[in-house]
């Protein structure tokens, strides 16, 4: 759905960091192009986590502790965003896919267990259909749809418009955090808004670190995810928005933009609905679990539920 990038000109924002940093790595992927590669230990199975468009691996700095008590947990900051290589291209999902291969090449991760929130989506149906039977397994985080058509959905419903922070929302990371939780209810962990975001002295946001560029070529080079070669073992957790999940500030709205949401949730339920069916007809074998009522950011706003939804599933890859 709806990645942080696109929220305020690129607003992330804060948490509290509530465990040890991760090790941190570059693997390069290509001449000239290095991926920020996130290490928060554990044992057990190979997993790599991969963030929604606009995010940094860092935004998982909260919920990988909880699923390192289940395996061994890496992240990938894919090229364009937080300290990974800026490229000029390659922005394509075979490309992006294949960056993932070469780092779990290089790193010696022979069958990973692939975690994708939102647009990665796109990334694990790419690595599956390029390289069947490397990776041990897939969980798609509300991420099993074709993201292609989000802008087509816009043009039917358009989204209302978004409330902007004011200068004291600004003004520091913790009010950030607030103004997030507050407009859009969910709120990431502080490491991946000082990796997205660059604070003045005064210590107000001023600007984001990330490519200008990087978020439009890789929506331009979305193409219809192949869910269809999606042998893996596979989970698929949706989320099916309602008013207060998707805009949580709509009782300060004004009718006009509160019709729009209404209208906007109407039509993101049903197409939600067909996007289960699409890939359950798809991948007959996945486990599919839809969450009515829960925030695109599943991860963040329900660390535990979902750690512990995918810690059942890797438990069951061991069986």
């Amino acid at each position: 759905m709806r990645s942080l990038l696109s929220i305020v000109t690129c607003l992330f924002v804060a948490g509290t960091l509530r465990a040890a940093a991760p090790d941190t790595l570059f693997v390069e992927v290509e001449r000239g192009v290095s991926l920020e590669v996130l290490d928060w230990g554990g044992d057990g199975h190979e997993v790599v986590l991969l963030a929604g468009l606009g995010d940094t691996a860092h935004v998982f700095d909260d919920f990988a502790p909880r699923l390192a008590r289940h395996a061994r947990v890496r992240g990938i900051t894919r090229r364009g965003f937080g300290a990974s290589t800026h490229a000029v291209n390659g922005y394509d999902q075979r490309t992006l896919a294949r960056d993932i291969k070469v780092v779990c090449d290089r790193l010696d991760i022979t069958h990973p267990i692939l975690v994708g929130h939102s647009v990665a989506g796109s990334e694990l149906a790419w690595f599956e259909r390029q390289w069947p039977g490397r990776a041990r397994g897939l969980v798609f985080l509300d991420a099993a749809y074709d993201h292609n058509q989000l802008g087509e959905l816009s043009e039917i419903a358009p989204r209302p418009a978004s409330p902007k922070p004011t200068r004291a929302d600004r003004s520091s990371p913790a009010r950030v955090r607030e103004w997030l939780r507050r407009t859009y209810g969910f709120a990431p962990p502080m490491s991946e808004i000082t990796t997205v975001f660059r604070f003045g002295a005064d210590g107000h946001m001023m600007d984001a670190t990330g490519s200008a560029t990087a978020p439009g070529l890789l929506r331009q080079a979305l193409t219809p995810p192949p869910y269809t070669s999606v042998r893996a073992p596979t989970l698929a957790i949706y989320t099916k928005p309602t008013l207060a999940s998707r805009f949580p500030a709509h009782e300060s709205f004004a009718a006009a933009n509160l019709a729009l949401a209404r209208a906007r949730v109407r039509l993101e339920r049903a197409w939600m609905s067909t996007q289960v069916a699409t890939f359950q007809q798809a991948t007959p074998h996945a486990v599919i679990v839809v969450r009515d009522g829960a925030n695109h950011s599943l991860f963040l706003t329900d660390g535990a539920g979902t750690a512990m939804a995918v810690g059942a599933f890797l438990g069951e890859l061991e069986r």
